[in-house]
């Protein structure tokens, strides 16, 4: 009968359909999921951002007053501090002549500069003007240990670069000077060379006549 065929295509036009939408809408989906991580990992890298942490303690350092100024003028100092040696210490090379133990010393100070900052920001949040004012003393203490640590640490790292680079300029300028004394030797060869007269012919042959 004609009517089943029609049917039996219109079912498979159905089916074809839905099929076809399944697939958009997981491709639909798919997107919007990956959209959704990559937005949530970038949110995460900007919150992280050293640049922006700093940025936002520099704000709150002319908004806050009192004690709660000094707790933010002690974290952003930290911070500092810190971002300081990471990059002096991140730019330096285990093979460059620096002691091997700097880069684990300094992941030690940014672990207790991390729980430093932890707790400053405890107390940024806290009401109590007394109570800040009595912790002030001894976290200005542990701020100033672990910023004078790095800045002996950047010290050590930068002597070393610099004693590696003295080191490494003078074999430098030995080994220029020594080319140097070889290329002239062999220039004065050749122009030696040019001035001697070729020997005599022994059996007379191509004499002009």
């Amino acid at each position: 009968m004609l009517g089943t065929p029609l049917m039996d295509a219109s079912t498979a036009l159905v089916d074809a359909a839905t099929t076809a939408f399944l697939i958009g809408s997981a491709g639909v989906a798919t997107v919007v999921g990956a959209s959704a991580v990559a937005v949530g990992l970038t949110v995460r890298r900007i919150r992280r951002s050293p640049a922006l942490a700093t940025a936002t303690l520099r704000l709150a350092l002319l908004k806050e007053t009192g004690p709660r100024r000094e707790v933010v003028r002690l974290r952003l100092q930290l911070r500092q501090s810190v971002e300081g040696g990471r990059a002096t210490i991140g730019a330096a090379r285990s093979d460059a002549g620096l002691p091997g133990e700097a880069p684990a010393l300094f992941r030690r100070i940014q672990r207790e500069a991390e729980l430093v900052d932890q707790h400053l920001g405890v107390l940024q949040s806290e009401d109590d003007s007394a109570a800040l004012r009595a912790a002030l003393p001894g976290m200005r203490r542990r701020v100033d240990e672990l910023v004078g640590l790095v800045r002996e640490l950047r010290a050590a790292v930068a002597a070393g670069l610099q004693a590696s680079s003295d080191a490494g300029m003078a074999e430098l300028g030995a080994d220029v000077a020594r080319e140097i004394t070889a290329l002239r030797a062999g220039r004065e060869r050749l122009r030696g060379a040019d001035h001697v007269l070729p020997a005599p012919n022994p059996t007379g042959k191509g004499a002009i006549r």
